[in-house]
């Protein structure tokens, strides 16, 4: 799989790739589904730490980018950039959605911590002790 930081030109971003990113990265995640779901697809106690560890992470990050997501949203329709499709105040809509993004940050943040909860539960197991910030993936 080619890595994400070769999809995009960082000295000229757009809108449409971060669009690019986050329909790859379900993709990604749709696949590891799949290939973890086969018979090989797990077939070492490691590989279980580094799936977990690498969620974890990706979970964690999500926060951020929910929050830059809100951001956006204050921004546009501060800026009057935003409308309805039905014509009406879209202020409210962007409330609603701000409120469902926190929500979700939350959520991502939980998830990250369950996640990495996980991985030390599993590590007992094998002895591989307590994980530090620099055997994150």
């Amino acid at each position: 799989m080619d890595d994400f930081r070769q999809m995009i030109n960082y000295d000229k971003l757009t809108s449409d790739d971060s669009d690019a990113l986050a329909r790859t990265a379900a993709e990604v995640i749709r696949g590891l589904n799949w290939t973890t779901n086969c018979d090989a697809g797990l077939d070492q106690p490691a590989v279980a730490y580094d799936v977990l560890g690498a969620l974890s992470q990706a979970a964690a990050r999500l926060g951020q980018l929910l929050t830059q997501i809100t951001r956006y949203l204050g921004q546009a329709l501060a800026a009057g950039k935003l409308g309805h499709d039905r014509g009406e105040d879209p202020a409210p809509d962007v409330d609603g959605a701000v409120i469902f993004l926190g929500d979700a940050r939350r959520s991502a943040a939980a998830l990250a911590g369950d996640l990495d909860a996980a991985w030390q539960q599993l590590a007992l197991i094998n002895g591989r002790g307590h994980r530090t910030p620099q055997d994150q993936p």
